[in-house]
């Protein structure tokens, strides 16, 4: 090649190189295809090759001039709709269909119609360059709009787990407001238990020969009636009040 020769202007070409990992199209299964696309459709993350993001996305494209329809297409005064895929073709792009039949537009009109033609010497020229740029800027918008889908998502999620930390932490707490409660009943009732048997009153028979015994006698706290029984014994009946200790009960 003549270094000193000039390129072409009008038509530029890129080759691909032979290193290039071929992926297989996630619509038509294509497997040559070296460009592949990441498009997010009806909700589903795909990989589609150009000629698939083209024709799963009739709305967005001219498909005479493909020109990408970045925010509306073109009013209907300036648009053609193909009466099959609904596409909107430009009026002043389109040649003037009869008036007997509905207007096709290319893809639907002809069988065969390959929006992405791929070559063996892996060339693409002028068209193809356009054809592939109209794909990418539908790729690019596709997942700019996944972000904002995903971005509201997390958002939402992160709120929701929020909530559930919130209302585990309510839980927890009334958990051990329960336990803490629970534990201060038990030990209110282990004291009225005690309390009632030091109230009970009780009777102690002393036949210690009628003596009552002298660490007894200085604890009680009572009204004492001895009877006397069969064998000259004294049978002392005591009243005991709280303040007997029971180790006193216990000696007599």
């Amino acid at each position: 090649m003549n270094p000193n020769s000039k390129p072409n202007s009008a038509i530029s070409t890129v080759t691909a190189t032979d290193q290039t990992t071929m992926v297989e199209c996630g619509n038509c299964n294509a497997k040559d295809a070296t460009i592949i696309h990441h498009v997010r459709l009806r909700g589903i993350y795909r990989r589609l090759c150009t000629s698939c993001v083209l024709r799963l996305h009739p709305t967005l494209f001219c498909p005479y001039c493909f020109s990408f329809y970045e925010t509306t297409p073109p009013p209907p005064s300036k648009r053609i709709t193909c009466s099959n895929c609904a596409s909107f073709t430009h009026s002043h792009c389109s040649p003037p269909p009869p008036s007997s039949t509905p207007f096709l537009c290319p893809p639907c009109s002809s069988p065969n119609f390959s929006f992405f033609t791929h070559s063996a010497q892996k060339v693409i020229d002028q068209q193809m360059a356009v054809t592939l740029l109209c794909a990418a800027r539908i790729a690019s918008a596709s997942m700019a709009k996944a972000v904002v889908v995903a971005r509201a998502e997390a958002e939402r999620r992160g709120r929701e787990a929020a909530l559930c930390r919130k209302r585990a932490k309510e839980a927890l707490e009334h958990l051990t407001f329960l336990f803490n409660n629970n534990n201060h009943n038990n030990i209110n009732n282990t004291n009225n238990k005690f309390k009632k048997k030091d109230s009970v009153a009780q009777v102690s028979p002393l036949t210690n020969g009628g003596v009552v015994n002298d660490n007894v006698s200085d604890n009680l706290k009572h009204d004492a009636s001895v009877t006397k029984c069969p064998g000259g014994q004294l049978l002392t009946i005591c009243i005991v009040h709280s303040s007997m200790p029971q180790a006193a009960l216990r000696d007599a």
